[in-house]
């Protein structure tokens, strides 16, 4: 194949591979992953679920999953979590196809906990990056402690914006915020 020819090859190859790496799901993979530090985001799995199925953008092999950014909702927030969250993950989404509202679906699971019918773990770290926009999210680092109290672990119950506090305290879904910047 002479140069010129090549050169035109070339020509027409370049832009479709670009648009390739450009594309939608390459996109919420990408955001997806900056709510993990750095040295965590190789082998993460990028997953999201419509209704109850899961929809798998990148499988991995570090035991984290990333859920990106719904475009319905308003704001930007993508979070991560261990596989010990996915049966959580799963069951709420279940419910949720079902047409049940937030609040039902925590107290559903909150009894499918205490009864041991979902599996929790003992201590998760959760990784969120969120905000009105992806230029303006922050990242926000969630450890659940289940059934902690601030006084059993140390630390307030009061909202703090700079400081870690205890959410939900004393219940399964007991955790710790941990604002970054």
């Amino acid at each position: 194949m002479s140069l010129s020819k090549s050169l035109i090859l070339l020509a027409f190859i370049a832009p479709v591979a670009a648009s390739a790496q450009e594309s939608p799901d390459h996109r919420l993979v990408e955001e997806s992953l900056l709510a993990l530090p750095e040295h965590l985001r190789d082998g993460t799995t990028v997953a999201y679920f419509e209704d109850e199925n899961r929809v798998v953008l990148r499988a991995g092999n570090n035991g984290l999953t990333c859920q990106p950014d719904d475009p319905d909702t308003p704001g930007f927030a993508v979070w991560c979590y261990p596989e010990s969250h996915d049966a959580y993950t799963q069951r709420w989404y279940e419910l949720a196809a079902e047409g049940k509202e937030s609040a039902e679906v925590n107290e559903i699971i909150a009894d499918e906990i205490d009864s041991n019918k979902l599996e929790w773990p003992a201590v998760a770290v959760n990784y969120n990056l969120r905000g009105p926009s992806l230029d303006t999210a922050v990242p926000l680092t969630v450890v659940y402690v289940p059934f902690s109290t601030g006084a059993s672990i140390g630390v307030t119950e009061e909202r703090q914006f700079n400081r870690p506090w205890l959410m939900l305290a004393g219940t399964a879904f007991a955790h710790i915020m941990i604002p970054g910047q």
